[in-house]
């Protein structure tokens, strides 16, 4: 049995030249997930603070922060993330 990351929600900090569509586009090309939301949540002269909703049926966090990171996204927390545990099924070899 393993255990899935389904949802995570993440407030973090990025420029205000990386463009919402570009990174919502490079988080939904990680391994396991179906669909970003970004809202903004506040904008400086340089800055926009942002809250990210990724989805998937078994989100890789590790690759979601290399991702923010290659962005030059800073992640400021998790407000919330939500996992459910899968069962691996047992194959039964096929007889002949």
């Amino acid at each position: 049995m393993s255990i899935n990351i389904r949802r995570v929600l993440i407030e973090a900090l990025k420029a205000r030249e990386t463009p919402l569509v570009e990174l919502s586009q490079a988080l939904c090309s990680a391994n396991g997930v179906d669909e970003c939301d970004i809202t903004v949540t506040d904008v400086d002269v340089k800055t926009e603070t942002v809250k990210m909703t990724v989805r998937g049926s078994n989100i890789e966090y590790n690759q979601i922060l290399n991702i923010l990171q290659d962005n030059g996204v800073s992640v400021k927390g998790v407000d919330e993330v939500s996992v459910s545990k899968a069962k691996q099924t047992l194959q039964r070899p096929q007889s002949q």
